[in-house]
């Protein structure tokens, strides 16, 4: 059982002594969950949105609950309860009825009139007997209602504070058993507050109308009750103990919803012991969490043995729900006991598998062979399959609905087989390779050398290829006799060839100078070139009328001194040469240029 208490709206002149009034938030149920929702004691009055008037109640279905609870001042109309006599003056009240004038069924004879007494019965042949509201003995005011609209049955004027919450309501019955009841409302200064509303149907049943009405600025209330029913038949009631008294209002509500949460575990399954299937349960809201009875906390698992398996889903409210699915595991006491296999003659399709169980079977075994390979569309319901070639072989077997499975190869009793060496494998281009054919069991023999080449033999005799260019060359070797054949493969890897580096020249070089001062200073006394990697030179230097001074052939490491073939000393001025050397790699260097002689 659940309990809640909702958050506080307060309206009119409460001083917050009142007793506190408060739910909880909006709720979620269960299904089969119920909540209690109860405001304190202490309140004069409670009307809940489900019509009860007590304060608390048990919900058990979805939907808004609302509860006007209310704190009561004294009621300010005079002789509500009727007791100050039998006409509308003693007890301080006007109406549009008229006081009751008799007639053949009694005081009450005629619609439209009214009379105070302690029972309808007394006023009228047809109504019942019935005790008034207040103590059971005392006075109430009764009426043949009247069958004009807007009929003012009872009204009082009172004075009021402004800005007050007040409550006005009375307790009506029906005062003869039939449908046709009154329409009574409650207006308020010509201002409706409360709906019309119909007596009970069912005579001397009490049930109160009540409205609220704030005053605002108003000083005086007119308060009026009125019959709106317009039907002549029937319409006869009595009103008692009419209240109006200013009211602490404090009213709430809370929506309950009712969660529809459940689980489904997934359909029954039924399958074999050497295979598995597995249980899958949904809740039909997201965010469930799942137990199974045997521990496994997941929706869904693989079930280790036949049984029952029942999942408790918890959604994320808290709600519950279960549900349960059968899980068949057939026993599977045989299996696969032998495999035979007859291997085939080299170009014959001669060989044959076959196939025994043992253990328990049930009822007929099914056999099923096909091949060779997987994707073979050649297949035979039988134990045995004979005329056969070589290849993989699949086999089923079924027995009440439940399979196993096993293959088998049959190969070639006399294959041939390829072996192949060669030498070398790898080096740089061009590289010579030698081919050894160690195959056995062939007769002829393909090869495919990889560089584009390729050959048929008839033996075993070598083979040779040239490998110019780099690369890997994947060499094939396919022994054959008849129909059955093998197949081999090597790999030659080819790298760059082998560079011869030539010693490296040093460099050589020759630059003139133009300028020389043979003045025996030890400071640039000599005329010459510098130079690297020269092997050797021939140089001519003459004068500026072209005669010749100095002169060297073949002497890479020369010097002029600035005298002339007859030791003489140059003067001073301007000379011309002219060269040709060889560098030390045999390349002719020659040039011409002139020179300052200075003393």
């Amino acid at each position: 059982m659940l309990a809640a208490i909702v958050s506080i709206s307060a309206y009119g002149q409460c001083d917050g002594s009142e007793p506190p009034f408060n739910f909880a938030n909006d709720t979620v149920l269960c299904q089969g969950q119920n909540l209690i929702l109860s405001v304190p004691a202490g309140y004069d009055y409670y009307e809940w949105s489900t019509g009860q008037q007590v304060s608390t109640i048990n919900v058990t279905q979805a939907g808004t609950y609302s509860v006007v609870a209310g704190l009561i001042g004294a009621n300010l109309i005079q002789h509500g309860d009727f007791e100050a006599g039998t006409t509308n003056t003693a007890n301080n009240f006007t109406t549009d009825y008229a006081p009751g004038s008799g007639g053949s069924w009694g005081l009450l004879s005629n619609p439209g009139q009214y009379a105070i007494s302690t029972s309808p019965s007394n006023t009228h042949n047809n109504f019942v007997s019935c005790s008034d509201h207040t103590s059971g003995t005392g006075n109430m005011m009764g009426a043949n209602g009247a069958s004009t609209a807007n009929t003012i049955v009872w009204s009082q004027t009172v004075n009021v504070t402004p800005n007050q919450d007040f409550i006005f309501k009375f307790w009506n019955i029906n005062v003869v058993n039939d449908p046709n009841v009154a329409q009574l409302q409650l207006f308020i200064n010509n201002t409706a507050v409360t709906p019309i509303t119909p007596t009970n149907v069912a005579a001397c049943s009490w049930s109160q109308i009540a409205g609220f009405w704030n005053s605002g600025s108003a000083t005086q209330a007119v308060l009026k009750i009125i019959n709106q029913s317009t039907v002549g038949g029937g319409n006869d009631f009595a009103i008692d103990d009419i209240y109006f008294a200013p009211v602490c209002i404090k009213e709430d509500s809370i929506q309950v919803t009712y969660e529809n949460f459940t689980v489904n575990a997934g359909p029954d399954l039924t399958f074999c012991a050497n295979e598995t299937d597995t249980l899958v349960a949904s809740a039909n809201i997201p965010g469930a969490s799942y137990v199974w009875q045997n521990g496994v906390q997941d929706s869904s698992q693989v079930p280790p043995s036949s049984g029952m398996y029942t999942i408790t889903a918890t959604s994320q409210n808290g709600c519950v729900a279960q549900d349960s699915a059968l899980v068949t595991i057939k026993a599977m006491d045989w299996f696969i006991d032998t495999i035979l296999v007859q291997p085939t003659s080299c170009g014959a399709n001669d060989g044959y598998v076959s196939a025994l169980t043992g253990g328990t079977t049930t009822g007929t075994v099914f056999y099923e062979w096909s091949g060779p390979g997987p994707n073979s569309p050649n297949s035979i319901s039988a134990s045995v399959w004979s005329n056969l070639g070589p290849g993989w072989y699949y086999l089923t077997v079924q027995n009440n609905g439940c399979y196993r499975y096993d293959s088998v190869e049959l190969t070639v009793s006399n294959p041939p087989i390829s072996d192949l060496s060669a030498n070398p494998i790898t080096g740089p281009a061009p590289l010579t390779v030698d081919f050894i054919n160690n195959s056995t069991g062939g007769n002829t023999f393909f090869w495919d050398f990889g560089n584009g080449h390729t050959q048929n033999e008839n033996s075993t005799i070598g083979q040779n290829q040239i490998y110019d260019t780099v690369g890997v060359y994947t060499v094939m070797l396919v022994s054959q006799n008849g129909s059955c054949s093998d197949t081999v493969y090597l790999q030659v890897i080819v790298t760059e060839p082998e560079v011869i580096i030539e010693p490296e020249l040093p460099p050589f070089y020759l630059e003139p100078t133009n300028v020389f001062s043979p003045n025996g200073d030890q400071s640039n006394d000599v005329y010459t070139f510098i130079m690297n990697g020269i092997q050797s030179i021939d140089i001519l230097i003459s004068n500026r009328w072209g005669e010749p001074v100095f002169e060297v052939v073949g002497q890479p490491d020369f010097e002029w001194d600035g005298k002339d073939p007859t030791g003489k000393e140059c003067t001073e001025g301007v000379y011309f040469y002219t060269y040709t050397a060889k560098s030390l790699n045999g390349e002719i260097l020659s040039g011409s240029g002139f020179l300052h002689l200075r003393r």
